[in-house]
């Protein structure tokens, strides 16, 4: 028996289906899966990228963000990648 699974009342026996989850334990789940996601498609762009052309990589990324250079782009999104994937993890319901 799981920690989400209720009990049948009078029973005390697990019914199997998952304790009702909060909207925004939802919310955060679909989230982190979204992050965990993009910045995995980012960090492969980047990734690409330095092997292509590698003198890129000390660019900035967009110039909206002179300060973000292409490599630091690419840390962040990778441990952003893992972050939000290792939380989708822990808050799956099964």
């Amino acid at each position: 028996m799981d920690i989400l699974s209720t009990v049948t009342p009078g029973t005390g026996r697990a019914t199997g289906r998952p304790a009702n989850r909060s909207l925004g334990a939802k919310a955060f789940r679909q989230l982190s899966l979204a992050i965990a996601i993009y910045s995995m498609i980012e960090w492969i762009y980047v990734a690409i990228c330095s092997l292509v052309v590698p003198g890129t990589l000390p660019l900035p990324l967009t110039h909206l963000l002179p300060w973000l250079r292409e490599d630091t782009s690419g840390v962040i999104c990778f441990t952003l990648s893992f972050l939000g994937f290792v939380s989708y993890q822990l808050t799956r319901p099964d």
